[in-house]
Formats: C-alpha cells, sequence, structure tokens
C-alpha cells in the first residue's frame, strides 16, 4: 500500500505537532512527545514499547487525560487510537483545532 493509499483511509485530517505528554498504563508512566494528533488518534514517541490493544491514557495539553488504544508499533514509538464516545468527539474535535489554531499563532508571532 502507498502512503498516499494509507493517508487516504483516515477518517480525521491529521497534523503534526511536537508537544510534550504523559502516557499512562495501568501501572506505569511514561513521558512521551506527541508527533502528530488528529481527532482519531495520535503517533507518540516514546522510549519504551507498548503491546498492540495496549489500553492507556494520554495527558494532552488542554485537553486532559484521553483514554486511547495502541493500534501499532513505530520505530520512534507508538500509534494510538482514541476511545471516546461518538457524542464527544464532535467537542474533542473543536479542542483540538483550538489547539492546533493557537500553535500556529504562536508560530507567526515568533517569525515576525
Amino acid at each position: 500500500m502507498t502512503n498516499e493509499e494509507t493517508q487516504n483511509r483516515r477518517q480525521h485530517k491529521r497534523v503534526i505537532v511536537s508537544q510534550p505528554t504523559i502516557v499512562s498504563t495501568n501501572d506505569e508512566n511514561f513521558k512521551g512527545r506527541i508527533l502528530n494528533i488528529s481527532a482519531g488518534g495520535a503517533g507518540i514517541s516514546l522510549d519504551v514499547q507498548l503491546k498492540d490493544n495496549t489500553r492507556i491514557t494520554v495527558n494532552i495539553e488542554d485537553l486532559g487525560l484521553i483514554p486511547a488504544r495502541v493500534v501499532r508499533n513505530m520505530k520512534e514509538g507508538v500509534g494510538v487510537k482514541f476511545e471516546i464516545s461518538e457524542e464527544k468527539e464532535q467537542r474533542f474535535i473543536e479542542q483540538i483545532t483550538d489547539i492546533i489554531e493557537r500553535k500556529r499563532q504562536q508560530k507567526e508571532q515568533n517569525i515576525a
């Protein structure tokens, strides 16, 4: 499958970010960095490998603790799918969009 085909399968627009996070399992906490995020999930850089289907909680700045499940291991970390209800999904999309917009504005101000 080509990279373009993989990207076209995504339900939500994925945005590149670089944001520190804490990923928690039932018994451990790991420092990581969110590499990309969408309303459906995220790519997270971690120094540890977590097994597929591991249930975790991702601490996202301004959003709080979001339940998720590991769906793939990558060289630099894991891909996770957020496990939120459909009724919360639209609000979650709006919150992520707000965070992304604020980060863009900060970046533009730093360039100017």
